[in-house]
């Protein structure tokens, strides 16, 4: 255990780097990016046309990764809550302790993210970032456990899954929000989720540029997950929750996907109106893939369902696209493997901030992005619940010790070509049993 002398100087150190870190804004000095990270709800790759996806609509991300640069090999885990951990985190679920999504009040009561876990907000903010977040949290619930701002968010308004009672509130028409401790149900019921959550953080943005301070503003969108039902710009506005089921009318998913792209717009607009966009690292990602009941088109004829939940790459494998005009070469693509848990390195890297003493398993991408080879990955982790499996651009391999090839996602999963690779089995079977004995199984 660390003395209490440690701990105290620790402190004294943090607050004195915060401190300074803030003067340098006051004066005008501070030249550090700001950081939007954006992460989308259930939106595998295929739903991107930048990524060759032909179903749905979503001209502002095109526009991004027109700008930016577009990673073709990022993976996520294939469910929410242990995503959105190793996210925050910068460590695998079986190492930060979320490792299956939270989602019934009674069953899940006692299963959250410790706060004693590391966080890359937390690491932002004692750098001096103004910190904030807005959309779904699903690391615990909030109206039994309100745990956001001890990970380093100076500001929250995200959507409060239960009331008291343990009855399921809704998230996009009526939303029951909880702003920095206080349901705002009341006060927004006649507003739409999304568009409620995105002008939080605008405000956010331009408050902390008013004052020329860097700032971290993370949109944990709530779109495109079911219930899938009419956006304010859908032409049909019946809402089949009052008819049908819980899950909505799946007509409505690309309208969602419109929408959640509009808002990416917005969000866009505000950096450009506020003068910011090119010191500001915009990244878009996406919690896991698409979910089963869903399909969309990809290229020229090839039908993808969504994956959502299953340990392939139609489940784990998501987009990933990085602006920062000027630093990030605009158009540009990259086919390195990146790993959810690498976002937390590179975000301080970028920032200038310090690690945190933990120990993370993310490896910094910040090289690639600024156009340098960097220290590429071999190998990414993906998890849900005790299933685990290391995957490199061939093969994956599983914790029970099987072997099998990498598939396209128009591809059936279930029926990969043993052969694909057979000069190559021998020696990724060896490297990727080597990485599971070195993490622990």
């Amino acid at each position: 255990m660390k003395s209490r002398k440690f701990i105290r100087a620790a402190m004294a150190f943090c607050v004195a780097a915060s401190l300074f870190a803030h003067q340098r804004a006051l004066a005008g000095e501070d030249d550090r990016p700001n950081i939007v990270v954006i992460l989308a709800d259930d939106l595998g790759i295929e739903c991107l046309s930048s990524y060759g996806g032909t179903s749905h609509e979503t001209p502002n991300l095109d526009n991004l990764a027109a700008q930016g640069m577009r990673f073709t090999h990022a993976f996520s885990n294939p469910l929410c809550s242990p995503s959105r951990a190793n996210l925050l985190t910068g460590r695998y679920p079986f190492k930060n302790g979320l490792k299956e999504v939270i989602y019934d009040a009674k069953k899940h009561a006692n299963t959250y993210l410790k706060t004693e876990q590391p966080s890359f907000a937390r690491q932002l903010q004692q750098a001096g970032y103004a910190t904030a977040i807005a959309g779904k949290w699903q690391l615990s619930f909030l109206h039994r456990r309100d745990t956001i701002c001890d990970f380093g968010f100076d500001e929250y308004q995200c959507w409060q899954i239960f009331i008291d009672d343990e009855s399921k509130t809704r998230r996009y028409h009526t939303p029951h929000f909880r702003k920095n401790g206080t349901v705002i149900a009341n006060k927004i019921k006649h507003r739409y989720g999304p568009d409620v959550n995105a002008d939080f953080l605008i405000e956010f943005m331009k408050a902390n540029a008013k004052r020329r301070r860097p700032f971290m503003a993370y949109y944990t969108s709530l779109l495109p997950h079911f219930p899938w039902v009419p956006t304010p710009d859908s032409e049909d506005q019946n809402d089949p929750l009052k008819a049908a089921t819980a899950l909505g009318n799946p007509k409505f998913f690309p309208d969602m996907v419109r929408y959640l792209d509009k808002n990416v717009g917005r969000i866009m607009q505000a950096l450009d109106d506020l003068g910011i966009a090119d010191n500001t690292v915009l990244v878009f990602l996406a919690d896991n893939g698409t979910d089963r009941r869903l399909t969309s088109k990809w290229g020229e004829g090839k039908t993808i369902r969504g994956g959502k939940g299953t340990m392939t790459d139609r489940g784990t494998r998501v987009p990933l696209i990085v602006r920062w005009p000027g630093h990030i070469e605009a158009g540009s693509t990259n086919d390195d493997l990146v790993d959810f848990s690498d976002l937390f390195p590179t975000l301080c890297e970028l920032a200038g901030a310090r690690l945190p003493e933990e120990k993370l398993h993310g490896r910094s991408f910040a090289p690639q992005l600024l156009g340098k080879p960097g220290n590429p990955r071999e190998w990414v982790h993906v998890q849900n619940k005790g299933a685990r499996h290391l995957r490199n651009k061939q093969y994956i391999l599983n914790n029970k010790n099987q072997l099998r090839p990498v598939v396209e996602i128009w591809e059936d999963p279930a029926k990969p070509d043993q052969n694909k690779y057979p000069e190559k089995e021998r020696a990724s079977r060896k490297t990727l049993q080597a990485v599971f004995d070195n993490l622990g199984k």
